[in-house]
């Protein structure tokens, strides 16, 4: 058994540090069978004084290369061991003159070397400088690089921290950040458990952090609101790191610190508990007095949504409600903004509450990708709202730019990073640096649902690299903590200026259970392509009549600032027509095969930017002079047939929208 006293005296046996005791004491069985056979014999004398000899300077020489005082060291120890041999082997090995020098001289020997095990350290004698780690674990990770210890190592309950001076010139933090997978391979622990952290006002110097045991195997349960009927500027507790500390997050601006307020990306691969994760958070922030959110998944619906439905402002299960609900902020915006500039406040704070009324507002939108694929426009959104009191948070599997537009990430100032598929999309959702500290999503995958990093203001920049799991929670612990408060009032000046939209919405109340059959509660639907088509017209309708209102002004009956015009009265003839050259001459429409050649050719392209999903919009405009030459129509007709032959292209749930494949080719 592997824990029986056998065992364990085995596992001591090995030990660094029983190995010099073990030297010392075989010298008694040495000299004793020496002396049997060569005792008698001066030739015999001769040659182990020789043999001596030669084995101390064979030590020396074979010691080049490494300090100084550890050379020395194991040429005295070799030199004492061979000496005492010899001498015992040719008096008397038993004797109590010989054996009382063996238990002096080669304790003293042993324990020195225990000594040198434990300090792991060496200082050179011309610099005072700390050199390499003993193990040389470094060294070898990294090839020469010269990495030193500039101070003795913290070592803690599984975490070691271990200051590091880089030779200039020579490596940077960034170069072990490269070599995190060596120097993990050669430690024997995963490469998650590895950070480097650099030092931001000194390049040569980082950090390196291990902590060999996952301490986030086991899930940490929701242990409750972390400050109900506080404020939300208050942090939200969302999970633990791997040494035990709190996550924490922070959504507005703080007037103290400086904080900014902050928009979130949440990206992960399906099964990483991305949804969980943000519950946890949303279910925080719903205990505070300060607060409402807002809420959109066009795809899961209730599975997110359910416990939630009571507690939430305006919530959508639909891809038309949550245009409606996104072409609302706009107005919702500036509206805000315009009021709280008017009493002071260039950013929201709880005073704007207590003084006005008006709540944080918090907008969730799940599934995003979807919005983004569909030509929904959020640049405007992320770009205006933190000084209005409005925190974004933005979910999604893969934040590529086919998924997301650039503009749009480059205004998440937070990020909540699951486990996702692949290098390449660890390095779309996390910045570099945090990337080259040691942060691997990828590692993950789906396997370890909850497993995070969070980027994000106010949270220390230490932390970044930190692996974390979010909390377990499930619906009744939800449902418990949010019926405990009474929900936040919406002000007037947000539901006027999110218009019929919202006014409309569906509403959901606390005293109806979710499983009633009798209520007018909002279920997820599949809408046809004429459903989403007359959606899109109506919402771009609006739109179009908003800005016409905006640029013309108002009624001229209502206060005469417009001048009354005759909406029926012809338009006055054009006085002269200007010709600038002559009509182009026209183009003949490609043949379906020039117009496939142009099309694989653009799919090739595509795969050379690593896109994961296209559409026929990808390949536009359209019309005979343009790059495929072919209608809309013809090239949304070939992305079909493409899709079933499955080798170029595959379906997905959404229609219109392709995965785009990677097929390998044998060689001819």
């Amino acid at each position: 058994m592997a824990d029986s006293p056998k065992a364990d005296l085995w596992k001591a046996v090995k030990h660094p540090h029983t190995r010099p005791w073990l030297a010392v004491v075989g010298e008694i069985p040495a000299t004793f069978l020496a002396h049997s056979v060569w005792g008698d014999s001066p030739l015999a004398a001769v040659g182990m004084t020789v043999a001596s000899a030669a084995l101390t300077a064979a030590t020396w020489l074979g010691a080049e290369g490494t300090k100084t005082p550890r050379r020395i060291h194991a040429t005295l120890s070799t030199a004492a061991g061979t000496t005492y041999l010899t001498i015992a082997t040719f008096t008397n090995p038993l004797g109590a003159t010989q054996l009382s020098w063996l238990a002096m001289g080669g304790s003293v020997a042993a324990a020195s070397w225990n000594v040198r095990k434990a300090m792991r350290v060496n200082v050179d004698a011309k610099t005072g400088e700390q050199g390499a780690v003993e193990t040389g674990v470094l060294v070898k990770a990294i090839g020469n690089a010269k990495v030193a210890l500039r101070g003795k190592p913290v070592i803690e309950p599984n975490k070691v921290t271990a200051p590091l001076q880089l030779s200039a010139g020579e490596v940077t933090s960034d170069d072990l950040g490269n070599r995190i997978k060596h120097i993990a391979g050669e430690l024997g622990v995963s490469p998650t458990s590895i950070r480097i952290v650099p030092d931001p006002d000194d390049a040569a110097q980082a950090t390196l952090i291990v902590v060999p045991k996952d301490e986030l195997k086991q899930p940490t349960v929701w242990p409750g609101p972390s400050n109900p009927g506080g404020s939300i500027t208050d942090p939200i507790h969302i999970g633990i790191y791997e040494d035990g500390e709190v996550t924490i997050l922070w959504f507005p601006f703080d007037e103290k610190t400086k904080r900014n307020g902050t928009h979130f990306l949440a990206a992960g691969m399906n099964g990483s508990a991305k949804s969980t994760g943000i519950s946890v958070a949303m279910t925080d922030a719903l205990t505070r007095r300060d607060v409402i959110v807002w809420a959109v998944d066009p795809s899961k619906g209730q599975q997110t949504f359910a416990p939630f439905l009571p507690h939430l402002d305006w919530v959508e299960m639909t891809e038309a409600g949550g245009n409606e609900m996104i072409d609302a902020l706009t107005q919702v915006i500036t509206a805000r903004a315009d009021t709280l500039g008017r009493h002071g406040f260039k950013n929201w704070t709880p005073q704007a509450f207590d003084q006005l009324g008006m709540p944080y507002l918090i907008v969730w939108i799940e599934e995003a990708a979807k919005f983004f694929r569909s030509g929904t426009e959020m640049e405007g959104l992320v770009m205006e709202a933190r000084s209005a009191g409005i925190s974004v948070i933005i979910s999604l599997q893969r934040p590529s730019a086919t998924s997301m537009p650039t503009d749009v990430r480059e205004q998440l100032g937070g990020v909540l990073c699951f486990g996702v598929k692949g290098s390449t999309t660890a390095d779309m959702a996390l910045p570099d640096d945090v990337r080259d500290a040691g942060a691997r999503p990828e590692a993950w995958e789906n396997r370890k649902p909850g497993y995070a990093y969070l980027v994000a203001p106010g949270v220390d920049e230490d932390r970044y690299a930190t692996p974390l799991r979010t909390y377990l929670i499930d619906d009744d612990q939800i449902t418990g903590a949010l019926a405990i408060l009474p929900r936040t009032p919406i002000d007037p000046v947000t539901a006027a200026a999110a218009g019929d939209a919202y006014a409309n919405r569906t509403r959901y109340d606390t005293d109806t259970a979710l499983t009633s059959s009798d209520t007018d509660r909002q279920e997820p639907v599949l809408m046809t392509k004429d459903d989403n088509a007359a959606a899109e017209k109506a919402l771009l309708e609006k739109q179009v009549d908003r800005e016409i209102d905006a640029m013309v002004g108002d009624d001229p009956d209502d206060d005469g600032f417009v001048p009354d015009v005759d909406a029926d009265q012809e338009i006055a003839p054009v006085g002269e027509v200007w010709s600038f050259g002559q009509a182009p001459a026209p183009v003949e429409e490609k043949t379906p095969e020039a117009g496939m050649e142009a099309l694989m050719v653009m799919l090739d392209e595509f795969r050379g930017e690593e896109r994961e999903f296209i559409g026929p919009k990808d390949f536009g405009p359209f019309g005979k002079r343009e790059r495929i030459g072919r209608s809309r129509a013809w090239v949304s007709g070939a992305l079909g047939e493409l899709s079933d032959g499955g080798i170029h292209l595959s379906e997905t749930d959404d229609p219109g929208v392709y995965r785009l494949l990677y097929p390998e080719f044998a060689e001819v």
